[in-house]
């Protein structure tokens, strides 16, 4: 499947026909790519670190709101031998609004060294600690974001198809996913 394919995918799930005005434009869409800076290991913090109030104004705090909106969001992915392309919209503009934020402040941490234990979510809090081990790039869409990541280590790539997976199940089922990720059963 093709990178125009996965947003074609995306452009069919989403309800009422809404067409991804201008994909494939360079003035429509925005790509930013995140070199895998930082590394290290999590603080160990546990529930002190996800709750702190950095991540409360920030990536948990839109990521509770994702779950509250699973229904409103569509995916799409393309598994590469070498990791995915992913599309994740929504029809709703606020909700596709915080898709983008949610990925960008994501990123953006990594970019920084700011892990944090992501305790709703076993693979990013893997993806958090190896921000080195691959590479991550974003194109803003008009309903919102389609990523890239990938990798040369065979055990990274591995991490990015189960968070793939992972956020599928979470716009899926929504919170009775999140929660049976909390407690390890699936990654």
């Amino acid at each position: 499947m093709k990178r125009r394919s996965v947003t074609a995918a995306i452009g069919g799930l989403l309800s009422g026909g809404l067409a991804l005005a201008g994909f494939g434009r360079k003035e429509a869409l925005a790509e930013v790519p995140q070199s895998g800076v930082g590394g290290g290991m999590m603080g160990g913090n546990g529930m002190s670190d996800m709750m702190s109030r950095g991540n409360m104004m920030g990536p948990m705090k839109l990521g509770m709101e994702l779950f509250e909106r699973h229904a409103e969001i569509q995916r799409a992915t393309e598994y590469l031998p070498n990791g995915i392309i992913d599309a994740t919209v929504s029809s709703n503009p606020k909700t596709a609004g915080i898709i983008q934020a949610h990925v960008i402040e994501m990123y953006d941490r990594m970019a920084a060294n700011r892990p944090f234990n992501y305790m709703m979510s076993p693979s990013a809090s893997t993806m958090l600690q190896n921000a080195t081990k691959y590479q991550r790039s974003y194109r803003l869409l008009p309903s919102g974001i389609e990523v890239t990541e990938t990798s040369d280590d065979p055990e990274m790539v591995k991490v990015i198809y189960a968070h793939a997976k992972e956020l599928d199940r979470f716009a899926k089922e929504g919170m009775p996913a999140m929660m049976r990720g909390m407690m390890g059963n699936k990654m």
